[in-house]
């Protein structure tokens, strides 16, 4: 709901330049954000980093907000800045504790958590349209940070106990620590040294880039065609309900055998999408919503599967939340390119973002679904 919060109140200021910067610099920051809480929870071992992540998020938000209110410019980008650091920890901090050593389990727990935040997709932005139509331009952003108050009052009961394997390695842990510098050397290193991990990383970060466009774009979409910039929340709960409909169908199909093709096929899906948003028609603005959701639900699941296979079980949690934080910079990146983009005109701005995503799907070819399969890809039954 974050995002679409803030553009709601900047757009209803006439100042869409100004919602879509404070978007892109929550996003840029988690590049520096990502790996920091990674290596901190992972060292941890606890909910607390969780917790204080998601307590900072909140009183962030609260900042940037009466910061744009009170005009602001120069005060707003620093607290925006300072608050996308802990923005990893919302998108990708439970991600890593979602596994399991029976092999269906674990199959059921990538799409759940995948259809997770697709459910949060679907239902964030219709709050956020209601609360823009009933309660004005702060509504949004008020009813956002209410609900990261009480998910950061649920944070400390929801880390689930540690494994039998992750009891031994806490063990080994604390007889061999390393520094965290050479632990945040690690958790990089094993990005870029494995392949499949490496280029499906590439390709969502490519992806990632478009649809920060395409999201800075869509309260633009709504006005153009619905009449208001509000409706672009229906455009995102309907991207939202899709996305979850294609993972209940991978999930009951057992699709992701071959997690690469998945993510090839479902990054092409959205650059398809993406681009009938051209279409100067709000029926065929729907449907190409219903196109874009239907590759995004695939293309996630996909992407944390192979993170699940490919990451090493003592920096299980720094993968996620760099890769979350890489995705999350990409999108960021997309937003701030969106600005100088929109002076070219929406449609300028929605190829931009098509072919961004086509690029992507061409990278994930790379993450060959043959790469010879890690101990955790074997348990899965899933590698080639």
């Amino acid at each position: 709901m974050a995002g679409t919060a803030v553009l709601l109140f900047a757009f209803a200021e006439s100042s869409r330049g100004d919602g879509a910067a404070v978007f892109g610099l929550l996003a840029v920051a988690a590049a520096v954000g990502g790996p920091l809480l990674g290596v901190w929870i992972d060292r941890g071992r606890s909910a607390a980093p969780l917790t204080l992540s998601l307590v900072a998020f909140t009183l962030g938000l609260v900042a940037i907000g009466a910061s744009m209110h009170a005009g602001q410019d120069h005060l707003t980008v620093v607290l925006a800045v300072a608050t996308g650091l802990f923005g990893p920890a919302v998108a990708g901090g439970w991600s890593a504790s979602l596994t399991s050593s029976d092999p269906q389990k674990a199959h059921r727990l990538v799409v759940f958590d995948a259809s997770s935040y697709s459910v949060a997709g679907l239902v964030g932005p219709a709050l956020a349209g209601v609360a823009y139509t009933v309660g004005g331009r702060a509504a949004p952003l008020a009813l956002t940070v209410a609900l990261l108050a009480i998910g950061s009052m649920c944070a400390p009961w929801a880390r689930p106990g540690p494994t039998p394997s992750d009891a031994v390695a806490a063990v080994d842990a604390r007889t061999s620590r390393p520094h965290p510098l050479s632990d945040l050397r690690s958790g990089m290193l094993a990005i870029v040294r494995r392949p499949r991990l490496r280029w499906a990383t590439t390709s969502s970060c490519v992806a990632f880039f478009g649809f920060g466009i395409f999201a800075v774009m869509v309260p633009s979409i709504g006005a153009a065609r619905f009449g208001s910039p509000a409706a672009g929340s229906l455009i995102l709960s309907v991207l939202a309900g899709a996305a979850l409909a294609s993972n209940a169908v991978l999930a009951r199909q057992d699709g992701l055998g071959r997690p690469a093709a998945v993510l090839t096929a479902g990054t092409a899906a959205v650059a398809t999408g993406i681009a009938m948003m051209l279409i100067n028609n709000p029926a065929a603005t729907l449907v190409a919503a219903v196109i874009v959701g239907a590759g995004d639900g695939p293309q996630l699941a996909s992407l944390l599967h192979i993170r699940h296979a490919e990451a090493p079980q003592r920096l299980r949690t720094q993968i996620f939340t760099t890769g979350a934080s890489l995705k999350i910079t990409a999108l960021g990146a997309g937003a701030l390119a969106a600005v100088p983009l929109m002076h070219h005109g929406m449609a300028t701005a929605i190829v931009t973002a098509a072919v961004t995503h086509l690029a992507g799907a061409a990278v994930a070819v790379l993450a060959r679904d043959n790469t010879p399969a890690t101990p955790f890809a074997r348990l899965l039954g899933q590698a080639r």
